[in-house]
């Protein structure tokens, strides 16, 4: 099993004589020592804070390891205020440019860009998600997973690695107050022992460990809270108080017992310990095509649903595509292909209709459909919301179920005149597990200001459920029936 070290670098806040700069440094040196690679996901802040004090000696040990970006920093506007009232499109430009800056920070302090995107505490959004996926890199402590697969999972265009979701321990936390405590560090090694033993057993194929936050293993307290209240930045002069700082003692046990933990994930014989560059190289298989058995699997278990569901290696949004395309084939050739290209597409940037416009659609209805959903992909990257007859709309999810019957009978050489328009969801199930962390995590977020609304954001991110599928070391072939058991061919 894989297993990622994370180290979410982000405090500015104390100044030089609490030795808070420090502890990246010898992180950084005993991961070192070990022969292990951890990925530090740093705020540009931070690295500023770093060069503008003179710590080269600490920038130098970090970069024998994987650099992430963290986002710009600890102050307003955060992420999901900056996209409080943007749509898909500008949503995503205002995220390329927030990234573009802390890539400035990364290359001027380490020279290199970041590897990976990361939410820091629960300022997500969908958009931010989608540049990660534009840039080729991961996305870490995503919100979206699929019950029953607990591993990475594809979102909104880009490989993430879920955290604070579902009920399966896919990280282990709880490290950061406690290396310098023998007694609790004893129990929470052990602790982690079980959960890693777990994993192997169930055959899941990665785990995170989360490190630490740096600043949390030295102070007795943390300032986030007070410096980002009610939607105002404040300094730790404005608040006129610090946390205290633990002795040298402390950090001395703080370090053996972070060695202790080092040395035990470098021997286990079940664990690889890897950054999050080599992690999001090994988890991006993907199949480049969709074969014909898997769309005929994928088109019964969606009729028995009557809604969207996931399949073991594609998303639904690819599904959907492969529908249309094959469906043209056969429309064109007289028959289906036996495969289609997979299609790398978004979910709709709206909402779908999902009330019934017209009882009924026409074979060559059907083939019309099927163009505007492949033109609109080539044109956009994504889904469409909505299809049109000539006097009705089909949303998205009911064009889906039409399509998995139009394909049903071309598979078995079946002729129709008309087919049902049923009443489905406008996405997977999974929305509403999206849209409740949204709405609990970000919307009564203590960081956000009285006034603030993550309605559109939580629309957005239910719509990009369609982007959803588990990464796999070595891509299944299958389709999810409506009880989530995986069907394998």
């Amino acid at each position: 099993m894989y297993a990622i070290l994370a180290f979410d670098t982000e405090d500015i806040f104390f100044p030089p004589e609490y030795r808070i700069d420090d502890v990246p440094g010898w992180l950084a040196e005993i991961m070192s020592d070990c022969d292990l690679r951890g990925t530090f996901f740093v705020m540009g802040e931070k690295l500023r804070s770093l060069k503008d004090r003179g710590r080269v000696d600490v920038i130098e040990r970090m970069t024998a390891h994987d650099l992430a970006s963290h986002g710009q920093g600890n102050r307003h506007p955060l992420i999901p205020e900056i996209l409080q009232d943007k749509g898909w499109d500008d949503g995503v430009e205002a995220m390329r440019a927030y990234e573009a800056r802390v890539s400035e920070e990364f290359s001027d302090v380490f020279g290199r860009e970041p590897v990976a995107f990361s939410r820091h505490n629960a300022y997500f959004a969908p958009q931010h998600v989608a540049v990660a996926g534009e840039r080729g890199i991961s996305y870490m402590y995503g919100i979206a997973r699929i019950e029953g697969y607990d591993q990475p999972t594809w979102y909104a265009g880009a490989l993430t690695f879920p955290h604070g979701v579902g009920t399966e321990t896919c990280i282990v936390e709880g490290w950061d107050t406690i290396y310098s405590r023998d007694e609790i560090f004893e129990e929470r090694l052990s602790k982690m022992d079980e959960i890693v033993q777990d994993r192997v057993e169930r055959g899941f194929e990665y785990v995170t460990v989360f490190g630490c936050h740096p600043v949390r293993v030295m102070t007795r307290g943390w300032q986030e809270h007070y410096v980002l209240a009610g939607g105002g930045t404040r300094t730790p002069q404005e608040l006129g108080w610090l946390y205290g700082v633990k002795s040298p003692e402390e950090e001395a046990r703080a370090k053996g017992n972070f060695r202790r933990l080092m040395e035990m994930l470098r021997d286990h014989p079940d664990v690889e310990v890897v950054g999050i560059e080599e992690a999001t190289r090994l988890f991006s298989a993907q199949p480049s095509h969709i074969r014909r058995d898997v769309l005929a699997l994928y088109a019964d278990a969606i009729e028995r649903a009557g809604k969207p569901i996931f399949q073991a290696a594609f998303s639904p949004a690819e599904m959907v595509c492969g529908f249309a395309e094959s469906l043209i084939h056969a429309e064109e050739h007289r028959d289906l292909s036996g495969e289609v290209q997979r299609r790398n597409v978004l979910g709709p940037k709206s909402l779908p209709a999902i009330g019934i416009e017209q009882d009924t659609v026409t074979h060559e209805e059907v083939i019309a459909l099927c163009r505007q959903v492949t033109a609109h992909v080539s044109e956009e990257g994504g889904l469409p919301a909505n299809v049109h007859t000539a006097n009705a709309r089909i949303g998205i999810g009911q064009f889906a179920l039409v399509a998995a019957r139009s394909y049903q009978a071309q598979a078995r050489y079946e002729r129709y005149e008309r087919l049902r328009v049923q009443a489905t969801p406008r996405y997977p199930d999974a929305a509403f597990e999206v849209d409740a962390w949204i709405r609990r995590a970000i919307g009564e977020h203590w960081a956000m200001p009285l006034d603030f609304t993550c309605d559109q954001m939580a629309e957005l991110a239910r719509l990009q459920t369609w982007t959803m599928k588990p990464a796999w070391l070595r891509p299944p072939q299958g389709a999810l029936a409506p009880d989530g058991e995986r069907i394998l061919l």
